[in-house]
């Protein structure tokens, strides 16, 4: 008699019967569908993170550049929502050509680049988030968040009081960049024409044209050193 198993006898113990196969299938579609929204959560964290990071360099290059030359250099800034489906931040660096500073520094300076402001880089886009004004996260948003119980409109870049129209390279086309941080050659950092201790601005991340109400960050540059920091929850 022989004991070891055929070929056939092997190949029938071996196969799965369809609803074993659907049962496994079902399963996987079940695991897959609940792994989606913290796969999704990730990216768009992943993505602020990114924009935050870049957003800071572009401040960090913008007062090394004024110190190192001994000018004046802008961060401008404007929200672009040509796309709804995509909101996103364009950003600016702009510097005196003559290391002068304009006589009137915030007002609208017209069209640059021009004789005297120039265009240090082609303006960046940071896609999929939006910018909120200072005092928008508080400490009750972001645990370590430094209590400043003077950060309102005088700390945002967005007061409306210095406006440039940017000549995009390549094109004749203008954009109008609104908000507006200065750097000094010292270093120093201001919105306005007075010196300030904080300036703020809060980064939010998108899904569409809807807020995420979870990836949140605050930059807050110190107006004596320039400096640039960066909150997340």
């Amino acid at each position: 008699m022989n004991r070891f198993p055929t070929t056939s006898t092997t190949s029938k113990r071996a196969a799965f019967t369809l609803i074993e196969l659907l049962t496994v299938m079902a399963i996987v579609a079940i695991l897959a569908g609940a792994s989606l929204p913290a796969i999704s959560s990730l990216s768009r964290s992943n993505n602020l993170n990114g924009s935050l990071s870049e957003l800071a360099g572009l401040l960090s290059q913008a007062r090394q550049y004024a110190v190192a030359q001994r000018t004046y250099v802008w961060v401008a800034m404007r929200e672009n929502n040509d796309d709804p489906r995509e909101p996103s931040i364009d950003v600016a660096l702009l510097a005196s050509k003559t290391g002068m500073q304009p006589s009137s520094p915030w007002a609208a300076q017209g069209t640059v680049p021009s004789d005297t402001i120039s265009l240090l880089i082609r303006p960046k886009t940071l896609k999929q988030v939006r910018l909120e004004e200072a005092g928008t996260f508080t400490r009750q948003n972001i645990s370590d968040l430094p209590a400043q119980p003077l950060i309102g409109s005088d700390n945002s870049p967005a007061d409306g009081s210095v406006t440039f129209s940017v000549r995009l390279p390549g094109t004749s086309s203008n954009v109008s960049f609104d908000r507006v941080i200065q750097f000094l050659p010292d270093g120093e950092a201001r919105v306005a024409d007075s010196p300030i201790d904080i300036i703020e601005m809060g980064v939010r991340s998108m899904r569409g044209s809807v807020a995420d109400q979870n990836n949140i960050a605050v930059l807050r540059i110190n107006g004596l050193t320039g400096q640039t920091r960066v909150y997340r929850p």
